[in-house]
């Protein structure tokens, strides 16, 4: 066993919430061995590297949803300025044929 410590700390417990198997193999073999076995798995069955992937997906993502976040605040704004020129432009008419 790569850990025989008796005593456990707050963050294995925290893991072991998470996911008691992670604790398990984590305390097992350690974490460099677990990488080793991961990257070991994935060159058999041809995976890429998953966690890029998914990294990549990921910010393609957020940038996407950033981009219609900024394009939606826009159109708010044009909204807002077409309707305060129309709110004055009815006050100007209105107070000439006072």
């Amino acid at each position: 066993m790569h850990n025989d410590s008796k005593t456990i700390s707050a963050g294995e417990i925290n893991k072991f919430i998470y996911c008691p198997y992670q604790w398990y193999y984590t305390r097992l073999y350690g974490s460099d061995k677990l990488r080793e076995l991961v990257k070991e798995r994935n060159k058999n069955y041809g995976y890429e590297n998953i966690t890029q992937n998914n990294f990549d997906r990921g910010n393609r993502f957020h940038a996407q949803y950033h981009r219609y976040y900024k394009i939606k605040n826009r159109i708010k704004f044009i909204f807002l300025i077409i309707c305060a020129i129309a709110i004055a432009a009815i006050i100007i008419w209105v107070m000439q044929y006072e």
